[in-house]
């Protein structure tokens, strides 16, 4: 498989604005892949009055496609569906906030999955286990109590990640409590679908696979955040189904590279350090790196508990 092809699929949805299109092809055009490869670009949710003849302009040198999709599902939905279509060898999946990082890039990670035992590579991943969270917020035994003294500081880090999200005012603790029949639900949810810590998961903005490999895991349909969230870290996630075809799941860092799970933490990639080994970036690694360091602290601790190694911006 060394010499396979990978065709790269990018996310591009309409919701987003221009802005993350062009980060991304300016990262793509200054740091070349490595490798050969075909860009197909996933043009989500696109209408008669939207201006597509920009985003052609800016890729009109390269050898790209478009392919139109509606705004159904979520980005895994739009990945899976066009292999589908597409019958290529080798994907090379990013969702619409990702930007590279590094020269040879796609090499690095092809190069890792040449490898006949390994089924997934990323360019970020986690240990980061929402049950376990959970159980901390409930009291209960979770590896984080010893990493999360405080747990004021780590509920008002999460409230204020999550309104840097949405835009919304972050939620009062009287808020809290009316939602209690909401958090109860989750408990359910986090108990029946996703793994204590570690939940080792290849985090889903920027990875590659065979279709070989792909053919074999069972992928629902994608309709909600909530889909999405057990897709890339539940029981069943695409981790945890090329594990269990026999197969290793990998990260690799900007240097090439690569690591198996119980070394994640070590690769700097995802919410440790200064992520200096971080491949393909996104809104989410954003978080991390232009966090505080009271932010970067929680979200390294709930990615990597006592192997976190988090440092001042």
């Amino acid at each position: 498989m060394a010499d396979t092809p990978v065709t790269i699929v990018h996310l591009v949805r309409a919701s987003n604005g221009f802005g993350p299109f062009e980060a991304f092809i300016s990262s793509f055009r200054e740091f070349p892949p490595g490798t050969r490869n075909e860009l197909v670009l996933a043009m989500k949710g696109f209408g008669p009055d939207d201006d597509v003849d920009q985003y052609r302009r800016r890729v009109a040198d390269l050898d790209t496609e478009m392919r139109f999709v509606p705004d159904d599902g979520l980005d895994l939905t739009v990945y899976f569906s066009l292999a589908l279509e597409l019958a290529r060898e080798r994907y090379c999946f990013l969702n619409s906030f990702s930007r590279v990082q590094a020269p040879d890039w796609l090499a690095h990670l092809a190069a890792a999955l040449d490898h006949p035992d390994v089924g997934l590579v990323g360019a970020s991943g986690m240990w980061g286990s929402g049950h376990s969270y959970m159980h901390y917020r409930w009291w209960l035994p979770s590896p984080y109590r010893d990493v999360f003294p405080d747990r004021r500081n780590v509920w008002e880090q999460f409230r204020a990640i999550e309104s840097d999200r949405t835009g919304a005012p972050p939620p009062s603790l009287l808020r809290r409590r009316v939602r209690i029949p909401f958090a109860l639900r989750d408990v359910v949810r986090q108990t029946l679908w996703f793994p204590l810590f570690p939940a080792a998961h290849v985090r889903t903005n920027a990875f590659v696979i065979d279709a070989s490999t792909l053919d074999r895991l069972r992928i629902p349909v994608v309709r909600n955040k909530f889909e999405a969230y057990r897709l890339e870290s539940g029981r069943r996630s695409l981790t945890r189904q090329v594990q269990q075809l026999g197969l290793r799941a990998q990260l690799v860092d900007r240097q090439g590279r690569s690591y198996d799970v119980e070394d994640w933490a070590r690769s700097a990639t995802f919410w440790q350090g200064r992520q200096e080994g971080l491949l393909v970036a996104d809104n989410q690694t954003d978080t991390y790196q232009n966090g505080s360091a009271a932010r970067r602290s929680v979200l390294s601790r709930f990615a990597w508990a006592s192997e976190a190694a988090p440092t001042d911006p």
